[in-house]
């Protein structure tokens, strides 16, 4: 056997120019490729840093084996003769099918992107749970190993294929009573996540498959029950971001230590974010004193009876959207799948009840069971059957319709969603990540926390003062902070681009690049009679690497 294996082996490293078996088809976007081109990214071009964001998504593994693992389970048996790439930001997802038609899904994790052995540990341990415990349809897991020396020579998870369809294919073409049942299943899903409560905060880990590290040290988990514990989070605020070694930075990543040290610790220690720094990025000893100063006042808050009935913590999706939904190909009202669980984490239900993001309030929303109207301030020049009104009311009742329904299934968390204070929920979500979003947001919510003290029941004096001149320079600089961010917007939507500069494979990337150019050119022209060249482009939406 030993030496049967080895032959495999050295077969895998002399055929890297053929299919890794007679008779396998591969292809990507329906058109077929070499096997080489399963570990390049493809799904799209980058504005910028397209080098490193490549190279950051390259992956490698044994195809060979990778079949040979997949036709081997119980729910295949089988040859595989496919493979269709259906590439994600932070995995490869391969669809395989099977001689005799049966068909999986292959995810192999970006390793120089997802975080060693806890990335897949984690996502494995939330599919299994949720699978188990709650009423959301998941793929159940049908092979996984967080060990990168594993034959397939990487992580992977392999699951059954979601049925049905994914709900972007027929959203827009339902009827508005069907949104309106799509909208209620919604509520009820996260609802049943929410009633699930854990002893703590953390990433969910199996505990009899723990990452090395954690398995040697108990002291660094939680104990859910029999089968589960909580551990270090892992996502893109960890210290050092993803590019760091992941057991350095899942020392300051809980599940116990404070996110405002955890914002301490990235600022002093670790690169800041590649992503456009807004105006008034604040230095880092500007960071580090306001980090400071929430740590001041978050134990404070903590204990307030207002945070007290919403800090229970929870799993909740991190990505609830329609590309992540699939409802049946018979009936789009029914639900039979959610995926995308990656990145899961159990925090506070504070931070992690939200709006769905294609179910986001428009401007001028007010919550309650009052008939959803916009307040008549908002866009007050808009003439009657203005179509952008029409979608922003249309939007209003479709939020409405959530609104209603989470009352109903889980009022829990409709009271958390409406009765938490924007400041608070913006300083516990905002305190890691200041080196990404600057200092602005994190500020503001500090300083509304001071001005309203008092009116959220908080004892004594707050233990910061910001001064009146303190406090005006800063309305200056969220204004202008704000303006940066509607205009960043606009460019992203002209673009068709997202923050890190990546331009999907139906553009044109060329006219995009084209475009680009002239926006970039226009803008740091704009600044010049305010600052340098230099300064502007600092200011920039998208920032090369360097």
């Amino acid at each position: 056997m030993v030496r049967l294996r080895r032959l495999c082996w050295a077969s895998v490293h002399i055929r890297t120019r053929a299919p890794a078996r007679r008779g396998l088809t591969i292809q990507a976007h329906g058109k077929d490729i070499p096997p080489q081109e399963l570990f390049r990214y493809n799904h799209g071009r980058f504005l910028v840093n397209e080098d490193y964001e490549q190279a950051k998504r390259y992956s490698t593994f044994d195809i060979d084996a990778l079949c040979q693992m997949v036709a081997a389970l119980a729910t295949v048996r089988s040859p595989i003769v496919k493979i269709d790439k259906r590439e994600g930001g932070y995995n490869k997802a391969l669809m395989m099918t099977a001689e005799n038609g049966r068909e999986v899904i292959a995810k192999i994790p970006c390793g120089n992107i997802v975080p060693r052995e806890y990335g897949t540990a984690s996502e494995v341990a939330v599919l299994q749970f949720v699978k188990a415990r709650s009423r959301s349809p998941v793929s159940t897991v049908l092979a996984w190993s967080a060990d990168p020396s594993n034959p397939v020579r990487s992580e992977y998870v392999v699951l059954e294929k979601s049925p049905g369809q994914q709900l972007t294919h027929v959203w827009d073409t339902v009827s508005e009573s069907d949104r309106v049942q799509l909208i209620r299943g919604f509520a009820q899903l996260e609802s049943s996540l929410a009633t699930i409560q854990f002893p703590g905060y953390g990433a969910l880990f199996l505990r009899h498959a723990l990452p090395p590290s954690l398995k040697e040290d108990p002291n660094r988990t939680i104990a859910v029950d029999d089968d589960y514990c909580l551990g270090p989070l892992y996502h893109g605020s960890w210290p050092g971001g993803f590019a760091a070694d992941p057991e350095e930075y899942s020392q300051h990543s809980g599940p116990w230590r404070s996110l405002a040290q955890q914002g301490i610790l990235q600022v002093r220690n670790y690169k800041t974010s590649y992503a456009g720094r807004g105006p008034h990025y604040g230095a880092p000893e500007e960071h580090i004193h306001m980090l400071e100063r929430a740590t001041e006042v978050i134990p404070i808050l903590a204990e307030s009876r207002t945070l007290r009935c919403h800090s229970q913590g929870i799993l909740c999706h991190p990505d609830f959207h329609p590309g992540n939904i699939f409802v049946s190909n018979e009936d789009p009202t029914v639900i039979e799948g959610v995926i995308d669980w990656q990145f899961t984490s159990i925090m506070p239900r504070f931070t992690q009840v939200r709006w769905p993001l294609f179910l986001n309030p428009p401007e001028g929303y007010q919550t309650g069971m009052a008939n959803p109207e916009l307040r008549p301030t908002y866009d007050r020049e808009a003439k009657p059957h203005d179509q952008e009104q029409a979608q922003r009311q249309e939007q209003a009742m479709r939020t409405k319709c959530y609104e209603a329904a989470l009352v109903k299934s889980h009022l829990e968390s409709y009271l958390t969603l409406t009765g938490t204070d924007v400041s608070i929920r913006q300083l516990f979500v905002g305190c890691p990540c200041t080196y990404r979003d600057g200092i602005v947001p994190l500020r503001d919510s500090l300083i509304r926390i001071q001005q309203q003290w008092n009116r959220l029941g908080l004892p004594g004096r707050c233990p910061y003062q910001f001064t009146d001149e303190e406090i005006a320079r800063h309305e200056v600089q969220l204004r202008e902070y704000q303006d940066w961010l509607k205009l960043g917007e606009y460019t992203h939507q002209m673009l068709q681009s997202n923050d890190g500069g990546w331009v999907p494979p139906h553009v044109d990337f060329d006219k995009a690049q084209a475009k680009h150019e002239r926006l970039f050119q226009h803008f740091v022209e704009s600044k010049k009679a305010k600052m340098s060249a230099e300064d502007a482009r600092k200011l920039w939406f998208f920032r090369n690497r360097g």
